[in-house]
């Protein structure tokens, strides 16, 4: 564009970017997952694009307009379209990530499911709209909608529907063997992760004969739709032979992140333990991993820094493994339950002399046998041995 088309255009923010007050003014990119830091001046002029005044009288900062026209975080119009603009301040640590657990049920018995027998509770539907309202409101990036089996959900198309304004990334979590022409016609999610692990043979292993033509009959479906998809896969003995397999599926599919993770002890895998690859084993398969769905450490914190789970009784707890101990109820206040999450930082582990510390960032906090100790699983991903506070390496 231009630089005086801009200038006699109506700058308006688009649709899919919001701007949030995190530790750092950002802009984020809803549709693309993509955090831009900016400054309080941009953050002032970009909360002024509201779609109403020219972009020559709002500012005259010309190579800013430019990049963010070319980022497609503002759009130039022709007439005014004014829209309500608003900048969501986030506590300190931000809560970026929340993961809503609508239900337990499930309509498969997996081999590994961390969360051991199903129980019958479930989120009311104007609970849970109230706690990802509240989320959004705390400048929330990222709404992961898991359960169980979030398409089991009986308000599940309502919540879709009553969500669809807030300006965050909603990404559902499902084994996609629920999905159907008739729901995927308003699944109307940025994006949808399918549990895929293993081809035919290895992922029927894990989660029960026939499942594996159900899920990617899910997948083709919300490709067909036009919905974004990406993959989860656990590295278990009966998918090791079946990963460059997966690859090319990853890539024909087009999936926006493929995320590699080893089995957690924990829930039905006490009773599966010979499903298990010794760490070291496993550490090769994690390189087939890719994109942006990732969200455990950072500034120099261990895993959980911007992340919380809400269960569906509505208690809040740091990850989904740490049942047992609630933070509060996320249905009376959301915010409360995150001020009191505890944050570790990396100069308190064990491994904090390791020289692959910035990288590994301590990795899963449950993996590790207590609390400030190494994750075995990433120290053998990186080719170290458990190390000590005093040991380097």
């Amino acid at each position: 564009m231009h630089d005086t088309n801009w200038r006699r255009a109506f700058l308006r923010l688009q649709p899919q970017v919001s701007l949030k007050n995190l530790e750092q003014p950002s802009v984020y990119h809803i549709g693309r997952d993509e955090l831009y830091e900016i400054d309080e001046k941009a953050l002032a002029f970009l909360a002024r694009c509201n779609g109403s005044v020219p972009g020559g009288i709002l500012t005259a900062e010309a190579e800013f307009v430019e990049y963010c026209l070319g980022e497609g975080l503002l759009e130039a119009l022709s007439q005014p379209q004014p829209i309500p603009v608003t900048c969501y301040n986030a506590p300190e640590p931000s809560l970026r990530y929340l993961e809503l657990q609508l239900l337990h049920r499930c309509n498969l018995q997996c081999r590994h499911c961390y969360l051991g027998d199903k129980k019958q509770d479930m989120l009311l539907l104007d609970d849970a709209l109230a706690i990802a309202h509240q989320f959004s409101s705390l400048g929330g990036l990222r709404l992961l909608i898991s359960g169980g089996e979030p398409v089991m959900y009986p308000y599940l198309k309502d919540f879709i529907a009553e969500t669809s304004d807030l300006k965050l990334r909603r990404v559902l979590l499902t084994n996609g063997t629920l999905i159907t022409k008739k729901n995927i016609s308003w699944l109307s999610v940025d994006n949808i992760q399918f549990s895929l692990d293993g081809w035919q043979q290895g992922h029927d292993v894990l989660r029960g004969p026939g499942t594996f033509e159900r899920t990617l009959r899910g997948v083709q479906l919300a490709r067909q739709a036009g919905i974004p998809v990406s993959l989860a896969t656990m590295i278990h003995k009966g998918n090791l032979d079946e990963f460059k397999r997966l690859q090319d599926f990853a890539e024909e599919i087009g999936a926006t992140a493929w995320d590699i993770d080893v089995l957690c002890m924990a829930g039905m895998l006490r009773q599966h333990q010979d499903l298990t690859v010794p760490y070291e084993a496993a550490a090769a398969y994690r390189h087939y991993s890719y994109g942006n769905s990732y969200h455990g450490s950072s500034d120099g914190f261990a895993c959980g820094r911007h992340l919380m789970t809400v269960l569906p009784t509505g208690s809040a707890v740091k990850c989904g493994f740490y049942e047992d101990e609630p933070l509060g109820d996320a249905r009376h206040s959301l915010s409360a339950c995150w001020l009191k999450r505890q944050h570790i930082a990396l100069t308190q582990l064990e491994c904090r002399n390791c020289r692959f510390l910035d990288d590994c960032a301590g990795g899963c906090r449950f993996r590790a046998p207590y609390p400030l100790a190494p994750d075995p699983a990433m120290c053998a991903f990186y080719g170290q041995q458990p190390i000590g506070p005093d040991q380097g390496t």
